[in-house]
């Protein structure tokens, strides 16, 4: 694979123009027509990851929020503090002067004991009944005799982790061979990627060369499908509303008046500049034109 070096060092450069410019969308568009053109050079791709702004939200969660408690799970919480409450207000009152307070943290414990063995297969009904004797509360038993069993915790289901520079990855996803169905082995045909703007030459599935273009614009998009060139023509002039160009160079129709030519007028290469043909610098033209022929096959995707 030829890969002129001018092409993708001068698209970095405008590149990275476009980024200090704050134009982040055209200085990514310009550094992957960087690397699609010279995918072996590190400088497309560090520009690629510098303007990519990689989605990092890993999960860092290491027990179930507030939020998700069960409401049974929020009233054991509440008799939990009820009855602690209750046992440091008897520890400081004599015995004799509250014997009802004892008897709330009696109830109380009954309570949280039957809430807690509710997830049990055979709930066991707690040992405790409240009674009205002066009972040391150390001798008071605050949870059932049988171990509850807690409920199952449910495991949450990972996140699968953040891909650094995805961006990154997508965009090089784009530069996957489309074979054309109709293509026999080792012929020559032409892709037109509208996502990067490039157009690359192919013997097969070999890459013989590939060059920066400037396709259709927004409101004069440049067609998209498989074709084949039906004519070829040295230089024409060429007219549509708005624009009139003399003298247009190493013309070839793939699609009634869709074509692939030379332009003069602009060095604008890499941006969307045309009324739907796709430019080529007069040079890079010269050589698709030399190098294909009337039938051709032209592949344009986006």
């Amino acid at each position: 694979m030829a890969v002129q070096s001018s092409n993708w060092e001068s698209l970095c450069t405008r590149a990275q123009d476009a980024l200090e410019a704050g134009q982040r969308a055209h200085a990514r568009r310009l550094a992957r027509a960087a690397a699609k053109l010279a995918p072996e050079q590190a400088l497309p791709r560090q520009l690629l990851a510098e303007l990519t702004d990689p989605a990092v939200t890993p999960p860092h969660e290491s027990g179930l929020p507030f939020s998700r408690l069960r409401s049974g799970q929020v009233a054991v919480l509440g008799l939990l503090a009820l009855t602690v409450a209750a046992a440091a207000l008897a520890w400081l009152r004599p015995p004799q002067l509250d014997d009802g307070l004892r008897v709330m943290g009696a109830v109380a414990a009954e309570q949280v004991g039957g809430l807690l063995s509710q997830p049990a297969a055979q709930p066991t009904e707690p040992d405790i009944q409240p009674t009205a004797t002066n009972t040391p509360f150390a001798q008071m038993s605050l949870l059932p005799s049988a171990t509850p069993t807690s409920a199952p915790l449910v495991e949450a289901t990972p996140e699968p982790e953040p891909t650094e520079f995805a961006e990154v990855q997508v965009a090089l996803e784009k530069y996957d061979l489309r074979l054309p169905r109709s293509v026999e082995s080792g012929e020559r045909w032409i892709e037109v990627n509208l996502s990067t703007q490039t157009l690359t030459a192919y013997e097969g599935r070999n890459q013989v060369r590939s060059f920066i273009i400037s396709s259709g614009r927004p409101r004069t998009p440049t067609v998209t499908g498989e074709f084949r060139i039906w004519i070829k023509v040295r230089m024409q002039d060429m007219s549509g509303p708005g624009y009139y160009i003399r003298n247009v160079p190493w013309v070839m129709f793939f699609h009634g008046d869709y074509g692939i030519h030379g332009t003069w007028w602009h060095t604008n290469f890499g941006t969307p500049m045309s009324a739907g043909c796709v430019n080529m610098t007069e040079a890079d033209a010269k050589w698709l034109f030399d190098w294909a022929s009337v039938g051709t096959i032209v592949q344009v995707h986006y």
